[in-house]
């Protein structure tokens, strides 16, 4: 029975201009945002390998210098593209994409293309995840508003109910129909989509990316069962569709534009962001607390660098001085981050009122572009950081400290760059990703069966 009213419902939405114009904007403003994406992808990948690779030429031939001149002047890292960054780019244009790794502190990602952009970035990125999140939904509520009240309006549910039709056929005919309409404009596209991202990968990342797209497929299928399931539920229990159409609207404008701006300022009320200058303020007096410490326990001296410690244990200094440092970096770093995080687990949580937060959290995870991973980029910058400096410490402990007062004369060559490797990052696998965002797919499938009973009610009313 729910097959035949399906079949119904099709042919009339085919024969309506809805579906056929804006159904086909969407599909080329998605080929539009893949293209874009696409080259965008592309043209970063060549950029940041060739930046990485001339970079570290440039550290192994530098020539014979001083390894602590060497170390002040570090070298740079790139945060390399995600392959699903084509699809949503998350967080990417405003955290940037490249540390300087210098001696002594630690450095904040930079080159955000925010910074550049104009004041519509507020307004959301032009991407393929960004048309599924806010101009889908609203694709089904134009084309679904009237399923069940244009029926009352005309006379034909009362002669549906009244030949013995389930409410539960009603509904699922109804809601295939509308189904039907969504995965013929996006399924051939986010197919060819996925084929060309995974065969364009080596084989050892492909596995892990078809499962992030099998993910992303489930997510993004309980957000816009949601919104099916709830334009059938208006649609059935208001008595005009013009009521349907603009409590809908309303619902559509309040839970996609206007909830994540709030639920952003509410959390960073919540959880608030120290400014800049208060974080290097405190993070400059902890790391000099934790340099008189170090230097008082292995120099008996408060003062760093005091004239009294002789030459030929700058290099010890140099190791002492660095590694106190690290306990306050991982502290401050840490508990910034550790902020961040909070406020997006507390973001989550507005999804049972607007799905489309939960999904953006998600949608990034399963992406690779969200905060955790980026987070996960710096550590490992942080750490290659820490592997340069104790290279050079090492080395300088080993050869410099041994010429006393002519500790600076020394020059390192060739072979002690090339003990610093090379630096290669490996992104964390979808369970990493998994294990920060399942309560955002848990609450998508939440408000997916809650959508479903209200509709089931809805028309079981009528």
């Amino acid at each position: 029975m729910f097959a035949i009213i399906a079949a119904k419902d099709l042919r009339e939405l085919a024969r309506d201009g809805r579906l056929l114009w804006a159904g086909g904007l969407i599909v080329i403003l998605m080929l539009v945002a893949l293209a874009a994406g696409w080259n965008r992808q592309v043209q970063l990948n060549s950029e940041r390998m060739a930046g990485q690779a001339l970079d570290y030429d440039a550290w192994l031939h530098q020539g014979h210098r001083h390894p602590h001149d060497a170390a002040e002047q570090g070298m740079h890292v790139f945060k390399p593209e995600p392959p699903l960054s084509v699809f949503d780019p998350g967080i990417g244009p405003f955290v940037g994409s490249t540390v300087w790794l210098q001696a002594h502190r630690q450095s904040e990602v930079k080159f955000r293309p925010a910074q550049d952009a104009t004041g519509l970035q507020r307004f959301g990125e032009l991407s393929p995840a960004w048309l599924l999140q806010v101009l889908l939904p609203l694709l089904i509520i134009v084309i679904g508003f009237n399923s069940v009240s244009g029926e009352r309006e005309r006379g034909t549910l009362r002669q549906l109910l009244s030949l013995g039709v389930p409410a539960r056929s009603l509904l699922l005919g109804k809601a295939a129909a509308l189904a039907s309409c969504v995965g013929l404009l996006i399924a051939p596209v986010g197919l060819a989509f996925a084929v060309l991202v995974v065969a364009r990968l080596p084989a050892a990342e492909r596995f892990d990316v078809v499962y992030r797209i099998a993910w992303l497929v489930a997510g993004y299928g309980f957000y816009l069962g949601i919104f099916m399931f709830l334009t059938l539920a208006v649609s059935a229990l208001v008595r005009s569709s013009r009521a349907a159409l603009v409590l809908l609207l309303g619902f559509w404008v309040a839970a996609t534009l206007i909830a994540p701006r709030t639920a952003s300022e509410a959390t960073n009320l919540l959880y608030p962001t120290p400014s800049r200058l208060d974080f290097d303020n405190h993070l400059t007096r902890d790391l000099a607390d934790a340099g008189r410490k170090a230097w008082s326990a292995h120099f008996g001296t408060q003062t760093p660098w005091d004239p009294s410690i002789p030459l030929s244990k700058w290099g010890a200094a140099l190791k002492v001085d660095d590694e106190a440092g690290y306990g306050a970096l991982d502290e401050n770093f840490g508990r910034l981050w550790d902020t961040f995080e909070r406020q997006q687990r507390a973001q989550e949580w507005v999804g049972l009122v607007a799905p489309v937060v939960a999904l953006r959290g998600f949608s990034m995870g399963m992406a690779g572009t969200d905060f955790s991973q980026h987070r996960d980029f710096s550590t490992a910058a942080e750490l290659q950081r820490r592997k340069i400096q104790d290279i050079v410490s090492e080395d300088l402990i080993e050869h410099a400290d041994r010429l006393n007062n002519a500790h600076f004369t020394y020059k390192a060559g060739p072979e002690l760059w090339a003990r610093v490797p090379r630096f290669n990052y490996e992104p964390p696998p979808v369970s990493f990703a998994l294990s920060h965002h399942w309560t955002s797919l848990a609450l998508l499938a939440v408000m997916f069966c809650l959508s479903a009973a209200l509709a089931q009610y809805a028309l079981s009313r009528r």
